[in-house]
């Protein structure tokens, strides 16, 4: 017999395969119908969340607009600048 967590366990990796079959589904349909759009498979561990958090309360204490200051916001911020960094090493080379 299973405790009344391991129950939740079991449903929690559930919901997150269902999760992960959506977003292959979504990204394939995207892709046939010519869409640009691209959904991943991110999953932010408790050290990550704290650092998002860090960066909406800094844009908060900033006056960033509200919808401007979300995970998906900071996230593609971060990618943008990471990129424009390893270009600018691979140019040196």
């Amino acid at each position: 017999m299973s405790t009344h967590r391991e129950n939740l366990q079991k449903e929690l990796y559930n919901k997150m395969e269902q999760y992960d079959e959506l977003v292959r589904d979504i990204n394939k349909k995207a892709i046939h119908l010519g869409n640009e759009t691209y959904f991943t498979h991110l999953r932010l561990y408790k050290e990550q969340k704290d650092q998002i958090e860090d960066i909406m309360r800094y844009f908060d204490e900033a006056g960033v607009e509200a919808s401007k200051n979300t995970t998906e916001t900071i996230l593609i911020l971060a990618l943008k600048e990471f990129h424009h960094y390893i270009m600018s090493i691979k140019n040196e080379e």
